[in-house]
């Protein structure tokens, strides 16, 4: 009996249907807030003090570094989606109302590739990364009044420099990761990349048993002929 060459392309082709929607599907993952991380404190006019930075957290068990998208407490644990750049851009993310939705995400996108990820900081540091997340609030939301003058001045500066970038590609640099839970209306930005995704390898791998497979088919109606 021979091997019918319609019919393998059919299979090899459901297969890899397969494949890239088991890779478009976005499973919920588990965020759990360990510590503080690089974050530090700003002081404000009317609430004392915010905490504001890079806070360490897990994704899935996996280390990783983020920052809150509003003035709330991260404490807790909680499942959440994974919304990429492109999730984004077809209207995903808790702040993604209106027309120009996704821009409020893309001048966060611009902020946030400025932060420093390094596991230590110097106090000057540390205290830039947590302005840049106060513009972050003030983007998404809103924020306390800070009291210091030269630190007003530097978040004006940033607001400026990321009301320029509205068009920013956050893609290769920031993942938002938004609630599932009910009454719940945390989202984070978190540092890339946090997980693994060996969807990629496993596609890398069925193009060359394809690749393959076709080879034998060709050779053997060659054979024939």
């Amino acid at each position: 009996m021979g091997i019918n060459l319609k019919n393998i392309r059919l299979l090899l082709t459901s297969a890899a249907l397969i494949l890239l929607g088991t890779a478009a599907i976005a499973a919920p993952v588990e965020i759990s807030y360990q510590g503080a991380g690089t974050s530090t404190s700003l002081k404000t006019m009317t609430n004392g003090s915010v905490n504001a930075g890079l806070s360490a957290i897990t994704v899935d068990g996996t280390n990783s570094l983020a920052v809150n998208t509003s003035n709330s407490t991260m404490a807790g644990t909680w499942s959440a989606t994974a919304n990429s750049y492109t999730d984004v851009r077809n209207g995903a993310g808790k702040y993604n109302r209106g027309r120009n939705g996704s821009e409020k995400y893309a001048k966060a996108g611009y902020l946030f590739s400025l932060l420093d990820n390094s596991e230590s900081l110097s106090d000057t540091a540390a205290k830039f990364n947590a302005l840049v997340n106060y513009v972050i609030w003030d983007i998404m939301g809103s924020v306390p009044e800070l009291k210091d003058r030269r630190e007003k001045k530097l978040v004006k500066a940033l607001k400026k420099r990321a009301d320029r970038n509205k068009r920013f590609d956050w893609s290769t640099t920031m993942e938002v990761y938004t609630s599932n839970d009910r009454g719940t209306t945390r989202e984070f930005f978190a540092v890339l990349p946090p997980i693994a995704t060996p969807i990629p390898s496993a596609l890398f791998l069925f193009g060359s048993m394809a690749l393959g497979l076709f080879g034998i088919v060709t050779r053997k109606q060659a054979a024939s002929t």
